[in-house]
Formats: structure tokens, C-alpha cells, sequence
């Protein structure tokens, strides 16, 4: 292996790395003593435990006026840029991303609020299907020029959803409150690098996200509302996937996985998840697979198998009593 001499430098003498972080924990700790940087936070403590905007003073004023969140966020860039130009391998303290056209950086996520900078760079976009998830989201345009759309569901059908569509020419200054539920916003055309300033606020029971195709209205995917219900997921779907060399863990405890998966799960989530389900289906027919009741509708399962399937997930099956379980 090659390594190039800087790198050899940085492995042998640790020093400038350290000095490095220092100055970027410097920078974050003198932006937090700007004019408005601690009441912004304090603000987006209050808003994660489910005050309204209107009750977060500083984060209305960044939301709905203009002026505020471009003097923070400028604040911010200055001594995030003044840091990193003296010290270019310093590490700065946000998760981003950048898949070559656009750019996110979360800057605070506490409860069930965000707050991140999102950025695009010229050209043209497209969105062949619409996303809406259970959330309330606020955008402040800091900079650039985008032609956009903001889409909403007219219609639920059988065989599929109706949009209506709302054309927005955006620009610096601009802002937009949003219902995730019923709204999406597209991108179609970004004239000069537009940034975006944005709070995403989850509802306290989210329901699943929908995936829709724009030309047909038809429902593509659907996802957990809660990272710590697609956790739950991976794990199921990681088991089925794996079935083959655990035949005893899949004939016995997989059934069951999912029967407590369905049962733990919060009122808004209970419901059969499809990736899961899918996965799972082959071995839900095997032999020696019982049926449990469950309020009136029978669920494949297996005998004796919730014991070690609990302790093993530390969940406690809700409603326990109502199950009955036959041959």
C-alpha cells in the first residue's frame, strides 16, 4: 500500500489532528455565543418536545421572517470557514452527504425535530415519483433560484392516488410551511446553487411514509415512520433472508417474530409490514406451523416459541391475553 507522506505525517504525529478538532469545537462554542444562537437552540428543544412554532420565538422569526435565519446561518458559515481554512483537516461536526448534485448537512436533531441546510446544484431534475410522510416541515430559501412544485394528494383511489400540482418560482428570502402528509415539494430546475435552510418536525405517531409514481398515481413503497421501527424490520427481514442455515430458529421463532412485531408495536404502526411479510412468506409455510388468532384473523405461528423470541428482543407482547393459539 501507498501512502502518501502527509498521511504517513498524520499517523506518526497525532498533534495536528488534535489541534485541528480543538479549533473546530472553537468555532461551534463562539457561534453559540452569537446574538440569537442559544435562543435558537433552546427553541428547537422545546419545538422536539411538541411546542408549536409560534410558542419558539427565534425559529418563527427564522421561518416566517426574513432576515434572522440568513444572519445566523452567515454567522455560522463564517466561523465554521475561518476554522477549516486554518486548520483543513479539521473535521467539521455535522453529518453530511453529497451525491454530486445535491448536498445535506444536518446541523441539530434533537426528539423529533431537525434542523438541517440542504443545498442543489444548476440543472435540470428529475422526480419520477412523490414521497409524503407524516411530518411538518418549514423551509427558509437562503440563497440560488429554483423552479419548483409543490404537490399535494387530491384524491385517494383504489387504483391509485390523484395530485394536484402548485408551480413556485423560488428565491432567496423565500419561505414555506408544509404538511408532509398531503404535500410535497420538486425541484424541477435549479438556475444558480439554491440553499435551503429547513426544520423538520415528526409527528409523535407517525404513520408510514408513501412512495408515489408520479404518471399513475400508483402507491410504490411504504416505510416505518420510526427509524426504530425499520430497526425492527431489518431484523425480520435479515432473519428470512438468512432462513436456510437456521431451520429451527425459522420453523419456530420467525412466525412468532412477527406475530410480536405486530402486537408490540405502537397503535399507529400495527400493521403488516411488506418487505418483512414478503420475506418471511416462504417459511410461514412450512410444516409445523401452527395459527395464532388474533382478533379474529389467523396468523401462522409455532408452538412454544415466544419464550426465547422475547428474550432475545426484550419485547412484551401487548394485548397477550386475546391470543389464542390452536393447531
Amino acid at each position: 500500500m501507498q501512502v502518501h507522506p502527509d498521511i504517513a505525517a498524520l499517523r506518526s504525529d497525532r498533534a495536528p489532528q488534535r489541534q485541528a478538532q480543538t479549533a473546530i469545537l472553537g468555532a461551534a462554542d463562539a457561534w453559540t455565543e452569537e446574538p440569537g444562537a442559544a435562543q435558537m437552540q433552546a427553541d428547537l428543544e422545546a419545538y422536539s418536545k411538541g411546542a408549536p412554532l409560534e410558542a419558539c420565538p427565534m425559529l418563527e422569526a427564522m421561518f416566517t421572517g426574513t432576515g434572522e435565519a440568513e444572519r445566523l446561518m452567515d454567522l455560522m458559515c463564517k466561523r465554521y470557514c475561518r476554522a477549516i481554512g486554518a486548520n483543513p483537516i479539521g473535521p467539521p461536526p455535522f453529518r453530511q452527504g453529497f451525491d454530486g448534485i445535491s448536498t445535506s448537512i444536518l446541523l441539530a436533531r434533537t426528539g423529533r425535530a431537525q434542523l438541517m441546510i440542504q443545498a442543489r446544484e444548476p440543472g435540470e431534475m428529475d422526480n419520477p415519483g412523490y414521497v409524503f410522510c407524516d411530518a411538518t416541515r418549514f423551509d427558509a430559501v437562503l440563497a440560488g433560484k429554483a423552479d419548483a412544485r409543490i404537490v399535494r394528494i387530491a384524491e385517494n383511489r383504489p387504483d391509485g392516488a390523484r395530485f394536484v400540482a402548485e408551480k413556485l418560482a423560488l428565491r432567496a428570502g423565500h419561505r414555506l410551511s408544509l404538511d408532509l402528509s398531503s404535500e410535497a415539494v420538486l425541484v424541477d430546475a435549479v438556475q444558480s446553487c439554491f440553499v435551503v435552510l429547513r426544520l423538520l418536525g415528526t409527528a409523535q405517531e407517525p404513520e408510514p411514509g408513501r412512495e408515489y409514481d408520479a404518471r399513475s398515481g400508483k402507491l410504490l413503497h411504504q416505510s416505518a415512520g420510526r427509524i426504530g421501527t425499520s430497526r425492527r424490520e431489518a431484523i425480520i427481514a435479515l432473519l428470512g433472508c438468512v432462513g436456510a442455515p437456521m431451520p429451527r430458529l425459522n420453523s419456530l421463532a420467525l412466525p412468532w417474530l412477527m406475530v410480536i412485531f405486530r402486537c408490540a408495536g405502537r397503535p399507529s404502526e400495527r400493521r403488516w409490514r411488506w418487505i418483512p411479510g414478503r420475506d418471511l412468506a416462504p417459511l410461514l409455510k412450512r410444516p409445523g406451523v401452527g395459527t395464532i388468532h388474533w382478533r379474529g384473523r389467523p396468523v401462522p405461528c409455532a408452538r412454544n416459541c415466544l419464550k426465547p423470541i422475547r428474550n432475545l428482543l426484550n419485547w412484551r407482547m401487548i394485548n397477550a391475553p386475546r391470543n389464542r393459539l390452536s393447531g
